[in-house]
């Protein structure tokens, strides 16, 4: 764990800790909230420890003056016109980088965007509303399910997916990456455990109760 810690933070990427802070810190609420504490604590720790580019790095998260921060605000102003236009249809799969010059905001920083660097908005604008509506479904119901096998025999299994969904929600909102291939085959393989766990001891129960049957009728033979 603390060398998975130190590779997070030498990535310097800003919405991976906004997502990793939000995700741990709703498995600390879940298992119990006193946990919530170890949250300043490590903050200030990084704070006192961490080299002056790591802290800068994370100061400039909530820096409206920050190159970065400028280009994903016009991106959102890019998005919401690129909806307007086609919010049935969107304008495609992979297609935001083609039509963004025609829709670029005069305060962005950066001529092309390969995408708008946020998960429901991206959706929308390649997809439509439509498939932004199916997707905010699959989400829902995902929690939806986690939430009622919190007290289960998955409890484990499904407080982790509900962390990994808050993650993927926080840092949504920064960054696409619901559109990166290795972030959503481990995102989809950390949702689908807890259904797994249960089918898994549903066929062990099954496959047992034949084998219950035959010993019954051995002792009453």
């Amino acid at each position: 764990m603390p060398a998975l810690v130190v590779a997070l933070i030498l990535t310097q990427t800003r919405s991976a800790w906004v997502g990793a802070c939000v995700g741990i810190g709703l498995m600390f609420l879940l298992r119990d909230f006193r946990l919530l504490a170890l949250l300043p604590v490590a903050l200030g720790a990084f704070l006192a420890i961490a080299p002056a580019h790591l802290t800068e790095r994370l100061y400039s998260t909530f820096s409206l003056s920050d190159p970065s921060n400028a280009d994903r605000l016009a991106m959102i102003r890019s998005g919401w016109r690129i909806i307007k236009d086609d919010p049935l249809t969107g304008v495609g799969p992979d297609m935001v980088i083609q039509v963004y010059p025609h829709y670029r905001d005069k305060r962005a920083v950066n001529q092309l965007a390969l995408h708008l660097h946020n998960v429901p908005l991206q959706i929308a604008a390649e997809r439509g509303l439509p498939a932004l509506a199916l997707w905010l479904w699959f989400i829902v119901r995902l929690v939806r399910d986690f939430v009622r096998r919190r007290l289960g025999a998955t409890a484990s299994l499904a407080a982790g997916a509900l962390g990994a969904i808050a993650a993927m929600l926080a840092a949504g909102q920064f960054e696409y990456n619901f559109g990166d291939s290795e972030f959503l085959m481990l995102f989809l393989v950390l949702v689908t455990l807890p259904y797994a766990a249960e089918r898994g001891a549903a066929a062990l129960v099954s496959a047992a109760e034949p084998m219950a049957a035959v010993t019954d009728v051995r002792h009453a033979v």
